[in-house]
């Protein structure tokens, strides 16, 4: 007996360079050994790794840069929500008839629109 379950998701994951988050790290010496981070690295599985279409270094990026400065003022949530609402209904509009609500389940054909 075989069984089919739908499965439609998006996965996004994340891992530290190394065992201790240092490798690469223009602030702080990373000490592990070339083994080590070998090591770490492997514990994801390779048949899982090959999975992830998009693999993407992100440079670490200070907390007082994170939390604040001279920048301009936060959007409020309020703003936020107007803005995806009105892009959800664009992408409805786009899509009508098509029976498609989300861009995970656009067609290739559809891409160009």
């Amino acid at each position: 007996m075989s069984l089919t379950f739908p499965a439609s998701f998006m996965l996004a994951a994340a891992m530290n360079p190394c065992p201790y988050g240092f490798w690469n790290d223009p602030t702080r010496e990373c000490r592990c050994t070339l083994l080590q981070i070998q090591r770490y690295v492997g514990r994801i599985s390779g048949p899982l790794f090959d999975r992830i279409d998009i693999h993407i270094d992100v440079p670490a990026v200070r907390f007082r840069d994170l939390t604040g400065g001279a920048g301009p003022e936060p959007e409020s949530s309020a703003s936020i929500r107007e803005r995806v609402c009105a892009a959800r209904e664009r992408q409805l509009r786009r899509f009508a008839g098509e029976g498609i609500f989300s861009n995970a389940a656009t067609h290739t054909p559809l891409l160009s629109h």
